[in-house]
């Protein structure tokens, strides 16, 4: 049976030229990402292929858990770097900041300074998938200080704030930016996730975009693209990643 219109429009249709992605899990072995080099490398060459300009991968950095620190970040990032002209991948351009979770350890960090942006002042942070931070006033406080603009990563995915857009008002005014993972748009995370990023684009709250791609299933989902009527104003919003090239 022949279908007249496409179901989904593939990724490498959507994306608008000189797209930046500044959400991913790249650097092997380092967090919930990639384990190895090889795999680095292959993802990467997708996103070359796909037409990607740069791709800005985000470790995450979570006490306890994933504790990086900047110093780590930066020499798996410099030994990717060096594989991947060898194996023939020298478009896309690759450079490193964060995924930092708010919590104690962020805070020490941000008042350190000991922090990577992803470019000028712009910084990606995270919340607990359980809870708001008890002290998230006093830390945005700091992150004002010390001169940052906090993007907040995928609001989409935090339940706890029961899809009420008041709640993201709230936040906007406090000072974030916010970072739709292109991922929620799939239904990768569950249709409720996906109906309310869809809200958020549609009412205006979504700044910037991201893959948040750690290993070649995402990859694979997210290339088969988004439905049509969801694909024109996801393009219209990536373009906001001009940003940061």
């Amino acid at each position: 049976m022949l279908f007249l219109n496409k179901k989904e429009i593939p990724f490498n249709e959507i994306i608008p030229d000189g797209y930046v992605d500044i959400h991913s899990h790249l650097l092997p072995g380092i967090d919930d990402g990639v384990k190895t080099v090889y795999q680095s490398a292959y993802i990467l060459e997708q996103f070359e292929n796909l037409g990607v300009k740069k791709m800005i991968t985000t470790p995450h950095v979570m006490q306890d858990i994933w504790p990086n620190s900047s110093e780590t970040i930066r020499d798996r990032l410099k030994s990717l770097k060096n594989v991947l002209p060898t194996l023939g991948i020298t478009t896309v351009e690759l450079q490193a900041s964060a995924e930092y979770m708010m919590d104690d350890l962020f805070y020490q960090r941000i008042k350190e300074n000991d922090i990577i942006p992803l470019h000028k002042n712009y910084i990606l942070v995270e919340m607990s998938t359980f809870n708001v931070p008890i002290n998230l006033n006093e830390i945005v406080f700091e992150i004002k200080l010390a001169g940052y603009t906090p993007i907040l990563a995928h609001p989409e995915r935090y339940s706890f704030y029961n899809n009420d857009l008041k709640k993201f008002d709230e936040l906007k005014k406090s000072g974030f930016l916010f970072q739709l993972n292109l991922l929620s748009l799939t239904g990768y995370y569950g249709d409720q996730i996906k109906a309310f990023a869809k809200k958020m684009i549609d009412h205006g709250y979504i700044d910037f975009t991201g893959t948040d791609v750690h290993n070649y299933h995402q990859l694979g989902i997210l290339e088969k693209g988004f439905h049509p009527n969801v694909a024109k104003k996801v393009t219209a919003v990536m373009r906001n990643n001009s940003n940061f090239s």
